[in-house]
């Protein structure tokens, strides 16, 4: 565990908007710990709490510097603004490595208010998914509880700070079993007006809602909840990943454009005019192995890096 680079992350949530306080809740420990933690000067043994912290604020599948510029990134943040303020629902149906959840954590991460609510899925029954929702808005279920009392928890929860104009993000939902998908129905119906989701998940999410239609009782009304439209990531261009690059420890412009031009890319119209086309990278898992590649043969070279 690298704790100075999980403290500049905490830092730099704080400075782009977020706030110590709600960072500790997250992570379920103390102002006061996080504060003596962020100094460096927490007494006891920090390893347990340094783990703690960077599980909660999902540290390790976030902990690159992110740049908010990036086409996938602002893509994101247009839906995540548009449904926070308008209590609307999206899904976004993008290939793997496309920056979906790098771009959702960021988003949880830096809106220090509570309004935000994260989940990652996992396979999960419909009341497994139930049960984690809950546990991620800070409520405590018991094994008495069927299905239907813990979704009038987590609804009762919602409707409650509907002034604050709550979003949920259910990132990796392709995994959900067909109960736990069928859920967002009444989800969606029994907050309506009060609470924006974005489901997101590979581009087998939107295949497999709309192969279900008319085959499993409830797919229709799932993609009518999302107006059966779906946003798919562009990736990112020549520029964002130059930036990417050098916001992450790639020392050159120059090693940026190299890496640019080892990496897979697709043409994609980014506007009406349909002459218009722009070169993409849709994989920026790979982007970053490429990254991790050049930082540490710096790293060799200038014995940073000890072997």
């Amino acid at each position: 565990m690298d704790k100075q680079a999980l403290r500049k992350y905490i830092d730099n949530l704080i400075e782009r908007g977020s706030s110590a306080g709600e960072l500790a809740r997250r992570c379920g420990v103390s102002d006061a710990a996080m504060s003596q933690f962020r100094a460096g000067k927490y007494a006891a043994n920090d390893d347990v709490l340094a783990e703690k912290i960077a599980s909660g604020l999902y540290f390790f599948e976030n902990s690159r510097n992110v740049v908010d510029t990036v086409t996938s990134y602002r893509q994101v943040k247009t839906a995540f603004v548009a449904s926070k303020a308008k209590s609307k629902w999206f899904c976004i149906s993008s290939r793997s490595g496309s920056g979906k959840t790098q771009s959702l954590i960021d988003l949880y991460n830096v809106h220090g208010d509570g309004s935000v609510i994260y989940i990652k899925c996992r396979k999960w029954s419909g009341r497994k998914f139930l049960a984690k929702l809950a546990q991620a808005m800070g409520k405590k279920i018991n094994r008495y509880m069927d299905n239907d009392d813990i979704l009038d928890v987590v609804i009762e929860h919602i409707n409650s700070m509907a002034s604050k104009k709550p979003i949920l993000l259910i990132d990796d939902a392709g995994k959900l079993s067909n109960t736990a998908m069928c859920t967002l129905i009444p989800l969606y119906d029994d907050t309506l007006g009060r609470m924006g989701c974005i489901v997101a998940g590979t581009e087998t999410l939107e295949r497999n809602i709309k192969r279900n239609v008319g085959r499993i009782e409830g797919y229709d009304e799932i993609d009518g909840r999302f107006s059966r439209n779906y946003i798919s990531l562009m990736g990112a261009t020549k520029k964002d990943v130059v930036n990417i690059c050098l916001a992450n420890g790639v020392p050159t412009k120059e090693e940026a454009e190299q890496i640019w031009g080892k990496l897979p890319k697709t043409q994609k119209q980014v506007s009406q005019d349909l002459t218009r086309k722009v070169w993409f990278a849709d994989d920026l898992r790979e982007l970053a192995g490429m990254i991790d590649d050049v930082v540490i043969k710096q790293e060799l070279t200038t014995g940073e890096l000890n072997v």
